[in-house]
């Protein structure tokens, strides 16, 4: 189910500072960077990350970055270990400026380069365009994973 950003901005689950940070299940991460991002906040952001993505056949990043300022280098390099060890289906990047579409380029094509299936990124300008897209890559995803475990048997 779709949460609007109404919803989501008016809870308090997934705060971390001023950052969001919230699973909506079955599988999209929802991360939302207000800012600077500390190193304890970005510990607390790729922890919870893993905690629940390592067990996602399928995970969506869905990233609000607009007022992202900027992640130090130790966030960014333990997101990137975190993210190949992931099942991945991909990442829809919403509303964001030159430098923030930069600042995930980095991150999620040094992610690609360590995965033999790579992760799909698209850039988008509304909540609408990004769960269209997840919902059209779920189904790809899904298809193509039904279709090597039928080829595998």
């Amino acid at each position: 189910m779709m949460p609007s950003l109404a919803e989501l901005a008016a809870s308090d689950e997934g705060r971390i500072g001023k950052h969001t940070n919230r699973f909506i299940p079955p599988d999209v991460y929802y991360l939302k960077i207000v800012g600077d991002m500390s190193d304890e906040e970005g510990k607390e952001v790729n922890d919870g990350h893993w905690n629940i993505g390592k067990d996602v056949d399928g995970l969506f990043f869905l990233c609000d970055i607009a007022e992202l300022e900027s992640v130090s280098p130790m966030t960014r390099k333990q997101a990137v270990e975190i993210q190949k060890k992931m099942a991945i289906a991909g990442a829809v990047v919403l509303k964001a400026p030159l430098k923030a579409r930069i600042f995930a380029k980095l991150i999620l094509t040094a992610t690609n380069m360590f995965k033999a299936e790579k992760m799909p990124v698209m850039f988008v300008d509304t909540w609408e365009e990004a769960w269209a897209w997840i919902d059209k890559r779920r189904a790809e995803y899904h298809a193509k994973k039904k279709s090597a475990a039928a080829a595998a048997t």
